[in-house]
């Protein structure tokens, strides 16, 4: 059910690139194991209305799918302790609780 696990879309400051390493250093560092984005979405901009508040709905509705999203699209793979790419297949592997989050 992608509505259970939680998933947050960044957008990098001008010049700064991911550093998936980093990133989970600072989130399981400074959030509990319950409100840890399972998921991140790099965009190069957020969808916005006109009084500036983020549009959300498309986000939920492409879910985590690397056939909709084009944009890098990483997870939190405990494992490797890192953000890793999500493809095709870690995608099914999820999908089909073979890689469980």
């Amino acid at each position: 059910n992608d509505g259970r696990t939680g998933m947050a879309a960044i957008v990098l400051k001008k010049g700064h690139e991911f550093d998936s390493v980093d990133t989970y250093k600072i989130v399981t560092s400074y959030l509990p194991s319950y409100a840890r984005p399972r998921f991140l979405r790099i965009q190069n901009s957020f969808a916005v209305t006109e009084t500036y508040k983020q549009i959300k709905i498309k986000l939920v509705e492409e879910g985590f799918d690397p056939s909709v999203i084009r944009d890098l699209l990483y997870f939190l793979d405990n494992n490797k302790k890192n953000y890793s790419p999500l493809g095709e297949d870690i995608y099914n592997s999820i999908r089909h609780g073979i890689i469980r989050l």
